[in-house]
């Protein structure tokens, strides 16, 4: 039974090295584009964190992480490759892709609107939470043509949101 829900903007999304990407606050949340075009050359990508504010005790109970959400936006080129869940230092969950074996685990489209099977990440059984929560994903170009002008128009990746379900 679902005890807390948790949400925070997504304008808190912090990058890791944000060298070569543009970062914008929008009203909406935060919008990244690979900036840095070297023909011939695709972008590194980098870690995205997000920490959702967390209840870690209620009513004299430790509360258990069961699911969390991670609502965006992808143009054709970017998408997000990896995603892991920490509580304070202690990683409690990972989904990376590894290419040529589990493209599956790769996140794109359109899933700012609703909840949906793409943004909701059900951790395999809950578990108890002692510090607080944090997402840490990977924004990395896909198909990226180098050979465009300074800026890829469809190598963006939006964060609108970002959620978890406690129980």
């Amino acid at each position: 039974m679902l005890k807390y829900a948790s949400w925070i903007h997504g304008n808190a999304v912090q990058l890791e090295d944000p060298s070569g990407i543009l970062v914008k606050k929008v009203g909406m949340g935060t919008e990244m584009q690979f900036n840095t075009l070297v023909p011939g050359i695709s972008p590194p990508g980098t870690w995205c964190h997000i920490a959702i504010p967390s209840p870690v005790i209620v009513n004299d109970a430790r509360l258990k992480l069961q699911k969390v959400f991670l609502l965006f936006q992808t143009g054709q080129h970017a998408a997000i490759d990896n995603l892991h869940i920490f509580d304070g230092p202690r990683r409690i969950f990972m989904q990376d892709v590894v290419p040529g074996r589990n493209s599956s685990a790769r996140r794109t489209g359109n899933h700012m609107q609703a909840i949906d099977a793409q943004n909701t990440f059900t951790l395999p059984a809950p578990v108890e939470i002692s510090f607080g929560v944090s997402i840490s994903f990977t924004f990395r170009p896909v198909a990226l043509t180098t050979s465009l002008g300074r800026a890829d128009p469809e190598g963006k990746l939006l964060i609108t949101t970002a959620g978890a379900d406690f129980v």
